[in-house]
């Protein structure tokens, strides 16, 4: 128990630290969490595989931690329908465990997705069309890049990583000081952002609710869930190609949890502190140039039962 306690401290203070600097200055977690491992030594794999999990469960808890789930009301499954994911669920166990668990939250996810949509006021939905093509652009393009990230060499992983973080902090920038610019493509500029999450972990999709357009952008509500689906598909890459499920990362997001989360100031510009502390980020993940050991040893012990 002691050895388990040693090794997921750490993990549980990264979400203490990260939520902490978060809510001083806005800065995307992803932008914290991510140098951080790497300079642990994590690997590419080591990486990507944390950051699916801890996007997918982040992200859909922050969205949907207002909203009560009663099967009565639920909008893609609701009442005798329950029974329809339930009994795909049990017959994918039955072929093979992990199909059942791919499929439980696959259905898991939808229902969430389809229930922030119907609680945003209907003048201020985006069209359904959009959202589904948005979230197919976004499974596609995130399940692309979880399947050649970890394919990156790790020698030169994290000097990639610190480049996408600066891209993504400059275009929030330019986009905050340039409020029309993007008109058209706002939202699928944002989806395919989603490339940077499955090769490097990168996410920031809290970000466009926070910079007002001089134009309407209703999509920006469901930006995060659509984040969600197109985490959920490069986890399933993740776990099918490469065998990897990192349980780590939901002792991270515990952290961020019980710390709490930063709502984005919908004042248009984006934060020069949150600029600051992404800038920051890489610097130190510059300066200490990690070498990718890997986090063998966590990734084997939470394997292990815990008496022997």
């Amino acid at each position: 128990m002691f050895e388990y306690l040693t090794l997921l401290l750490p993990f549980l203070l990264l979400g203490f630290i990260a939520a902490g600097l978060s809510r001083i200055s806005g800065v995307a977690l992803s932008m914290i969490i991510v140098p951080t491992l790497l300079i642990w030594g994590a690997t590419p794999l080591d990486v990507v595989a944390f950051m699916l999990l801890f996007v997918v469960y982040n992200n859909f808890t922050s969205e949907t931690q207002d909203v009560r789930l009663d099967y009565k009301d639920l909008v893609l499954f609701p009442k005798w329908r329950l029974l329809i994911p339930l009994v795909l669920t049990v017959v994918g166990i039955f072929i093979n465990p992990a199909i059942g668990i791919a499929v439980f939250m696959a259905c898991f996810v939808l229902e969430l997705l389809a229930t922030v949509f119907k609680r945003i006021p209907e003048r201020e939905r985006p069209a359904v069309h959009r959202v589904i093509v948005l979230s197919v652009l976004s499974a596609i393009v995130t399940a692309i890049g979880a399947y050649v990230g970890p394919t990156i060499s790790g020698d030169y992983y994290f000097g990639l990583v610190g480049l996408a973080i600066l891209a993504i902090t400059a275009f929030a920038w330019y986009a905050g000081r340039n409020r029309n610019a993007f008109k058209g493509i706002w939202e699928f500029i944002w989806v395919d952002f989603g490339i940077l999450l499955g090769l490097f972990g990168i996410e920031s999709s809290n970000y466009p609710s926070g910079l007002t357009r001089d134009y309407t952008s209703s999509m920006d509500r469901m930006l995060p869930m659509i984040t969600v689906v197109g985490g959920y598909a490069g986890l399933m890459v993740i776990f099918g190609v490469y065998g990897m499920f990192s349980l780590p990362s939901f002792i991270t997001a515990i952290g961020i949890r019980m710390f709490g989360l930063y709502e984005f100031p919908k004042r248009g510009t984006f934060s020069y502190l949150a600029i600051g502390f992404a800038i920051a980020a890489v610097v130190c993940l510059y300066l200490v140039s990690p070498v990718p050991t890997g986090f063998d040893a966590v990734n084997t012990i939470m394997t292990q039962p815990m008496v022997q």
